[in-house]
């Protein structure tokens, strides 16, 4: 005899945020005033403990929220006319008038990508038009006057999917040239200065590593049982960080290595604000700490907990760290269905 069981109750994904603010000793939850029934934040930048974007997705727009030090307040975002699955995947900040959110769209019609860039003047957020073809998934600005944005799409004539990089002066907006590789789609990018840009991502599903020196891209050996990589922070020329869906990777300056995490199973993204400062953070609302020899695990607060999938995260001196990123929640109306035409490899 079959045993009845109660109806399932239906859920929304809804944006998660959470602080660690300097001096603090543990993590908090601080909910964003956005007023979306369904959204999902992918990514965050801070230039102070006071000063913060994050951005993402609704049902088919964009989604920019604010941080002010005290609350998360949403900022108008708009999508292109007849464009589907709009998103912003990536954003990062330079001062308090200069920002760049990018994104992407899928118009229907023309049966094409459309790469989305926005720039903040400190008053309000523009959109810039570029070529289409490609997305963008991540963005960092070397300052206010330079910055690196990476993605994929299709070169005029080629049906390969290949990586994009996409370099921005006050001149305007300039496609690089990346190594010709089959099926490659960059995820994410840090900068140290205008001579060390890290990209990660994918080629097929292999791990992809490309290295910007000033002059040329080029692709650098990524270590042995290495999965795609979602996410890359970097420190010093000597120092940077990448994750892989379940690992940790660091660059010594000569090469990149996996790190021993026996504590960790999930890596989306990775914030670091020193060698021995350094968060990373996955699915199921798991995080982990490394202090420069050990790594720690810890869980997400409530209400997040294991509801949370972390996408984003940044961090600001002296100690502040952001993620943003997802949660299930309980809801007594059917949950909308969502679609999008754009995503940054995590899960």
């Amino acid at each position: 005899m079959s045993q009845s069981r109660a109806p399932l109750r239906p859920t929304r994904v809804r944006g998660a945020t959470m602080l660690l603010g300097d001096g603090a000793a543990a993590w908090t939850a601080v909910p964003a005033d956005v007023s979306e029934p369904q959204y999902l934040l992918n990514d965050v930048t801070a230039l102070s403990p006071s000063e913060a974007w994050a951005v993402g997705q609704a049902q088919d727009h964009p989604v920019v929220a604010h941080w002010d030090g005290t609350h998360w307040t949403a900022a108008p975002a708009e999508r292109p006319p007849g464009a589907v699955g709009a998103g912003l995947l990536g954003v990062d900040v330079a001062a308090r008038a200069a920002a760049i959110a990018v994104g992407g769209a899928f118009d229907r019609l023309a049966g094409e990508n459309i790469p989305l860039v926005q720039h903040w003047d400190g008053a309000r957020w523009n959109a810039v038009e570029l070529g289409r073809g490609h997305v963008l998934t991540d963005v960092t600005m070397l300052s206010a006057a330079e910055a690196w944005a990476v993605g994929h799409g299709f070169r005029p004539g080629d049906e390969d999917l290949t990586p994009v990089a996409l370099h921005w002066t006050p001149g305007g907006w300039a496609r690089a040239t990346t190594p010709p590789i089959s099926r490659g789609r960059l995820l994410a990018v840090a900068a140290t200065s205008p001579r060390d840009v890290w990209a990660v991502g994918a080629a097929g599903r292999s791990p992809l590593i490309l290295h910007y020196d000033g002059r040329v891209w080029s692709r650098v050996r990524s270590p042995a049982g290495s999965r795609p990589l979602t996410d890359v922070a970097a420190l010093t020329p000597s120092d940077a960080w990448a994750v892989d869906g379940g690992g940790v990777l660091c660059w010594n300056g000569r090469s990149w290595r996996r790190m021993d995490t026996p504590l960790l199973t999930s890596a989306n993204t990775v914030s670091a604000l020193a060698p021995s400062d350094v968060w990373v953070a996955g699915a199921r609302g798991e995080l982990a700490h490394f202090d420069g020899r050990n790594w720690s695990r810890a869980g997400s607060p409530p209400p997040l907990g294991e509801a949370a999938v972390w996408l984003g995260s940044a961090s600001a001196a002296p100690r502040t760290v952001w993620m943003v990123g997802s949660q299930q929640t309980a809801d007594s109306a059917p949950a909308l269905r969502h679609t999008y035409a754009t995503d940054r490899g995590k899960s």
